[in-house]
């Protein structure tokens, strides 16, 4: 056993008999609070963490163990735990892995290899994982059987072959198209049924002549169950279980296994995952939290999970659910240790659990979204509504700094200055940002990483299909997510993006940078988002860490000073300001303090030109982070740094717990916008920080006391690895080698 993975042990035990008495309460449950302010219910029996995000987990033929697939930023693995008491009994580590494992007699597991481009057949026994080896470039991702026949799906040639174990490497390829969301055989082992995240489309596949016939479902359908003539599809962009004919592919009946929380049907849950019971069927809703029970046709209830359940195994009375991000997030205040390993990392401390639920004897609670405490009290009077003072709404997204990081040095908030890398000489105006306009020190991503971060930051949600890749895809292990900000394909959740919100509302929208592409800084930019066409302004650079922050804001400042002299400022500006991310100690850089020192006198100019403009008195701007993974932080690994600038700005220190989806939820207060989904429509909203009392003074920016210009040298810490590192995209470098050379060089 590796070391990681006895401190994954150590803490599942820790984790097994710990008490409720630190954990918060909502009502008579006992939770725990999660980033975007959700409480989770603790569980109430048996729960052990895993290995970093579990995708899927199969019974043994006679149900005493429990095989589990761990694929996540960490080292990916087969884990075998005992059913009875969870005690785990294998972990055997593997070169790549993904999807929900098969087994093949009592000691032998396959497991599809993801980036490994084989199968592996794993014996529980002597933990040795053979290959089958499939064509390079070919990424296997779910496998199914029936008796002697054997599927595999691999995504990089977006097909699927069919054959024996024995013939599955030289099977003709099936073209189906990219990211297959499940397999499953028809009961009669005749007809291969395959799900495609990429189109709304589960291809029906003849097991013989190969030949395919598609079935029209619902958004992004991903896993399959079949039972008799009925195939089921979790339609995980819909909210929504299609039960199909498998003959026909008619349309029997759709489920909504969603929220109606607020009366309407509310996206937002991600079903992701099936099991059946006799006749019951339980359904994964990821997004959700919990595990929908259907029967009749008809959801009958809603068991509490952990936190993002990723698949469910009835076995007897007992559902097995695991939880791909397992039970909370953690403080990670040794991210700055100066070490190469990945300790502390968001990604790599954030584990997976197993949670039994024992339907015959627990007391099942409910299990609909318990939200963030507080979402539905509006205030009689305030400001944030359609029609009130505040006009003008401006939301700046800066890149991967966490509080303390910046912030921890802020006297009476809750800091740890010990942790602060980028204190009031680097960052004076965030510092004064915060002292005039208000203090956030319970403020949160609600993404991990810029894949995620970027999706929640524009559509206040992260759906299935990029939750379960980006871990894995951080952690080296393939480009799956690669295009998770094209703005379309698998990673596009139900209601789209905030602009498009605006667009149907009659809400004027301006991007700068976001989902923009200028690869030539000599050429005009271009939008990878077709939802952007006519909405972005093609002077401005998006990402591009050779660009200034600098040059960024003039640009803008170009637009803005003509849209006030017309009168026609859009009521929405989406604004990217990126140079905070750093180019780590690459020669010939700018050296991070002077990137982060350039990023915050950048904004601050932004704001001072709003403040000294005739649109101040009807303006608030909203400044945070995508994620804060490139920073520690002694309260969670995602928390991060929040701004407000306007004239009602109420000022002082806020311990209210916000976070990425609060903030999209008070603009679209603001503009009278719908809720994009669940968790903007249950966010808690900035009410408290928000008077009625106008100050109009102006924001005077204050130029950092580090040089904007240094330039990292050769023998900088870190420069060879940095020269190295790819920054042609968010995220493209490894972010713990990049947290490392931060942290000798701030």
């Amino acid at each position: 056993m590796t070391a990681r993975y006895r401190c994954i042990a150590a803490l599942a035990v820790f984790f097994s008999i710990a008490t409720a008495a630190a954990l918060p309460t909502l009502g008579t449950v006992e939770t725990i609070v999660v980033p975007n302010g959700w409480h989770i219910a603790k569980p109430q029996n048996l729960m052990r963490l895993t290995g970093t995000m579990p995708q899927g987990e199969a019974a043994s033929p006679d149900a005493k163990e429990i095989a589990v697939v761990a694929s996540g930023f960490n080292p990916p693995a087969l884990e075998v735990y005992r059913a009875r008491d969870l005690a785990q009994i294998a972990s055997v580590p593997l070169k790549g892995a993904f999807g929900r494992p098969i087994w093949l007699d009592a000691t032998h597991v396959l497991v599809a290899g993801a980036n490994a481009d084989a199968i592996f057949n794993v014996d529980t026994t002597t933990r040795i994982a053979a290959e089958i080896k499939l064509s390079k470039n070919t990424y296997p991702t779910a496998i199914a059987v029936s008796g002697g026949t054997f599927a595999v799906a691999t995504d990089d040639d977006e097909s699927v072959r069919i054959g024996t174990l024995e013939t599955l490497a030289s099977a003709r390829p099936v073209r189906i198209g990219g990211h297959v969301g499940g397999l499953a055989f028809s009961s009669d082992g005749k007809t291969l049924f395959a799900s495609n995240r990429s189109s709304n489309v589960v291809e029906a596949i003849d097991a013989q002549s190969l030949a395919a016939r598609p079935i029209g479902t619902r958004l992004h359908p991903s896993d399959l169950l079949v039972r008799g003539n009925t195939l089921y599809v979790a339609e995980s962009d819909d909210d929504t279980v299609g039960i199909y004919d498998t003959a026909t592919g008619r349309t029997i009946q759709r489920i909504f296994v969603g929220d109606r929380t607020t009366g309407a049907q509310l996206i937002g849950a991600s079903p992701n995952a099936l099991a059946m019971r006799d006749q019951t069927l339980f359904v994964t809703l990821g997004a959700a939290n919990s595990l929908a029970v259907i029967q009749n046709g008809r959801v009958t209830r809603r068991l509490p999970t952990g936190w993002y359940p990723t698949d469910v195994l009835p076995i007897g009375s007992r559902l097995f659910v695991l939880d791909g991000k397992g039970e909370g997030t953690r403080p990670n205040p040794n991210f700055n240790a100066k070490r190469r390993d990945f300790h502390d990392y968001v990604a790599s401390i954030q584990y997976g659990s197993i949670r039994v639920i024992d339907t015959a004897r627990d007391s099942l609670t409910n299990g609909n979204p318990l939200g963030v405490p507080g979402w539905r009290n509006d205030p009689p009077q305030t400001l944030l509504r359609k029609g009130g003072p505040i006009r003008h709404v401006f939301f700046i997204l800066k890149e991967n700094r966490s509080y303390d990081q910046v912030l921890g040095d802020v006297a009476g908030a809750n800091g740890d200055k010990r942790l602060t890398w980028f204190d009031a000489r680097v960052t004076p105006n965030q510092h004064a940002l915060a002292e005039r306009f208000g203090i956030f020190d319970n403020m949160y991503a609600s993404g991990e990483v810029s894949e995620s971060g970027h999706n929640w930051a524009d559509a206040a949600f992260d759906n299935d299909y990029v939750e379960r890749v980006w871990p894995m895809t951080y952690g080296d292990r393939g480009s799956l997510i690669d295009d998770s900000l094209s703005g379309e394909g698998a990673p596009l959740s139900h209601n789209g993006y905030i602009w498009q919100e605006a667009r149907a509302a009659g809400i004027s929208f301006r991007d700068y940078g976001e989902l923009t592409d200028t690869p030539n800084l000599a050429n005009t930019g271009r939008s990878s988002a077709p939802s952007l066409e006519g909405l972005y302004d093609p002077q401005y650079v998006g990402w591009n860490l050779d660009y200034s922050d600098f040059d960024r804001v003039k640009e803008w400042r170009r637009e803005f000073n003509a849209f006030v002299k017309r009168g026609t400022v859009p009521a929405l500006e989406y604004i990217w300001l990126p140079n905070d991310h750093t180019a780590g100690s690459r020669p010939g850089m700018l050296t991070p303090l002077s990137y982060v020192a350039t990023n915050d006198y950048a904004l601050a100019q932004m704001v001072e030109t709003i403040s000294r403009s005739s649109i101040w008195k009807s303006s608030a701007i909203f400044i945070t982070e995508d994620d804060a993974q490139a920073g520690p932080d002694h309260v969670s690994a995602q928390r991060t740094t929040l701004f407000i600038a306007s004239p009602y700005a109420t000022g002082g220190l806020h311990h209210g717990h916000y976070s990425t989806v609060s903030v999209l939820r008070t603009m679209e207060l603001i503009l009278g916008l719908k809720p994009l989904s669940t968790y903007d429509a249950m966010a808690l909203p900035l009410y408290a920080a928000f008077g009625t009392t106008a100050h109009l003074q102006p924001y005077t920016a204050v130029a950092p006391r580090v040089s904007l210009t240094d330039r990292n040298q050769r023998v900088a810490y870190g420069a060879a690895v940095s020269a190295r590192l790819d920054f042609t995209r968010p995220d493209a470098a490894n972010p713990v080698l990049l947290t490392n050379i931060l942290a000798h060089n701030h």
